[in-house]
């Protein structure tokens, strides 16, 4: 369950960031994107309900492992390129890929999460968004009179080159010290320009043992600076059929019947709330207000995956059948709504 507080995202002035993932959300579903199953809200906050993905982050696992083995790479950059093109398919940008967001479920499979950047493309699209060194180029690119370029989905792809390199190597392209040190020796002072720098004019280093040819040139070619000419522009079907992926059978994994390489720990991989701490209740908080023009934001929010309803009605009715008896509130008087009519 994600919960966001309504005065937190009037102060951030984030209510866009959060309509837009209800919204992404609620248009996909795919095995490889963790799929909503409902929304509500109260008073003060609102809530979505997602798949229970309890295996951890790709980053946390990278930390551990310092880089994955190539079966691994394999799986995961698949089914990372099937999320992103669902997400496509429904005219969607994501523009937030990177290990932190792909999540691992209990028994190993990967998925996209975390939406909240996702947008519909449209002809104006621009300004950069997501996480600074997975940036594409043309989110950084300006005109004569210094206008940000228009982009779409094809930003996704160079950020999956990323990914995938760093999922290889143990090392981000263009968050690594000689992506630094080329925008410093360019006259950039400071980190995040030094890191823009690079992604603009730097080829980046995809070599040593990790890699072998046909990953130096999937990486390469989906670092491509030119996003017309870049792997993927004209679809995942480009990049299905690139030759690093040669010993994959893609009907399997299409049908999420592949099985994963790796299976995480059993322990949640989430910290207890003590080491997550809680937001402080400041004064701006307490003097912020949530109107009823801030809730008028909101009033398309409750939203139930019909999909996912059904799957539990199946599940009570079976659980009635086993028992032998009807499932009902504990008490008369409760408000619990287990009772199937």
């Amino acid at each position: 369950m994600k919960v966001m507080n309504k005065k937190r995202i009037k102060i951030k002035k984030s209510e866009r960031f959060a309509i837009n993932e209800r919204a992404s959300l609620a248009a996909v579903d795919s095995p490889f994107i963790v799929n909503l199953k409902y929304t509500f809200q109260s008073r003060d906050d609102i809530y979505l309900i997602l798949d229970l993905m309890t295996g951890g982050d790709l980053s946390f696992h990278l930390s551990q492992k310092h880089h994955f083995s190539t079966n691994q790479c394999l799986y995961y950059a698949s089914r990372i390129m099937l999320g992103l093109q669902a997400l496509h398919d429904k005219n969607y940008v994501y523009r937030d890929l990177k290990p932190e967001n792909c999540l691992l479920a209990e028994d190993g499979r990967v998925r996209i999460t975390d939406l909240g950047l996702a947008t519909l493309i449209h002809p104006k699209l621009r300004g950069a968004a997501g996480t600074r060194g997975y940036w594409a180029p043309e989110m950084l690119k300006k005109d004569k009179e210094g206008n940000r370029l228009c982009y779409d989905q094809r930003v996704d792809w160079f950020s999956f080159g990323c990914l995938v390199a760093e999922m290889i190597s143990g090392i981000s392209p263009f968050r690594c010290e000689d992506a630094i040190k080329f925008g410093k020796s360019k006259g950039h002072t400071k980190k995040d320009k030094a890191v823009d720098c690079a992604t603009l004019e730097m080829e980046p280093k995809i070599e040593g043992k990790r890699f072998n040819k046909l990953s130096v040139d999937f990486c390469r070619r989906l670092l491509d600076k030119n996003e017309e000419s870049r792997l993927g522009a004209n679809g995942c079907e480009e990049i299905m059929s690139h030759a690093w992926f040669h010993s994959l059978k893609w009907e399997i994994i299409t049908s999420d019947l592949e099985e994963p390489p790796f299976v995480p720990a059993k322990d949640v991989n989430a910290a207890s709330q003590s080491e997550i701490g809680t937001f402080e209740e400041d004064s701006t908080y307490n003097k912020t207000e949530v109107n009823e023009k801030d809730n008028d934001v909101y009033k398309d929010w409750d939203w139930t995956n019909p999909k996912a309803f059904s799957a539990e009605v199946i599940e009570f009715l079976i659980y009635e059948r086993k028992s032998g008896k009807p499932l009902r509130p504990l008490h008369s008087e409760s408000s619990c709504c287990c009772a199937l009519m």
